[in-house]
């Protein structure tokens, strides 16, 4: 793993977000680049064997990130999930320089409701994520296509929804509050959302609904709660943990 990376910080709305796509612009290392399919077979043969989900879609990786006056220009390559998923257990792949990286995007939030309750979910172990317990986000694919700060936005709200039942009229604020590359080398967009609705009401709805396979419970915590969790998490968290504004 590496340090993480702050890119830009700020308090950003859809229309401070300015979107290209282009070619990927990841350098390749042919030698690095010809295990790629042997470790994605074996990963298919693994999550065969335990029951897991596992699929090779389209995603988002960031090319470039530009902030100048107040706006956030972001331009976006596409890669395919056996290449994001595999490259970090190349060969020597952390000794790599920063051109080489994947830097695959996905969006993450800090979800706090009306009464001052904080949102994750805990995962029921059968999809490729790692983690029990997780912040509300995932990865930006290219279904739908990101064409604007909007879609950004959409991205998240989008996995808000299929993942907690949240839907985008509960939300009461958002905003990307942070770019930075993470410890796996993939690029998060950390975002903070404040909801109208309370804790009791999300519980209420979440355990009327029928749950995605990959997601057990929700959680509900106080902050102090809630930066614990963090804390005593990966890396990752431990570095969103110093970040969280709301």
């Amino acid at each position: 793993m590496i340090k993480p990376i702050i890119l830009t910080k700020g308090n950003f709305q859809p229309k401070d977000l300015i979107t290209t796509v282009s070619e990927s612009n990841r350098k390749i290392d042919p030698t690095r680049e010809n295990q790629l399919e042997t470790l994605w077979i074996e990963k298919e043969r693994n999550a065969k064997e335990k029951g897991k989900l596992i699929y090779n879609g389209l995603s988002y990786r960031l090319n470039s990130l530009k902030a100048q006056n107040d706006k956030l220009f972001l331009d976006f390559g596409i890669f395919d999930f056996k290449t994001r998923e595999c490259l970090p257990e190349t060969q020597n792949y952390y000794e790599t320089t920063e051109e080489y990286w994947r830097k695959g995007c996905h969006t993450l939030a800090t979800v706090k409701t009306s009464d001052e309750k904080y949102l994750m979910v805990e995962l029921s172990g059968k999809s490729m994520n790692k983690n029990p317990t997780d912040f509300l986000g995932g990865i930006m694919e290219t279904e739908p296509a990101i064409k604007s700060g909007n879609d950004i936005f959409k991205s998240l709200y989008k996995e808000l929804e299929e993942e907690a039942f949240i839907l985008e009229t509960d939300i009461a604020g958002s905003a990307l509050k942070m770019v930075y590359i993470n410890g796996n080398t993939n690029v998060g967009f950390y975002f903070e959302i404040l909801l109208k609705i309370t804790s009791e009401e999300m519980k209420e709805r979440f355990d009327s609904q029928a749950k995605e396979i990959d997601i057990k419970s929700l959680k509900i915590m106080s902050r102090p709660e809630y930066i614990n969790v963090l804390e005593n998490h990966n890396p990752n968290k431990q570095f969103l943990a110093t970040q969280i504004e709301i």
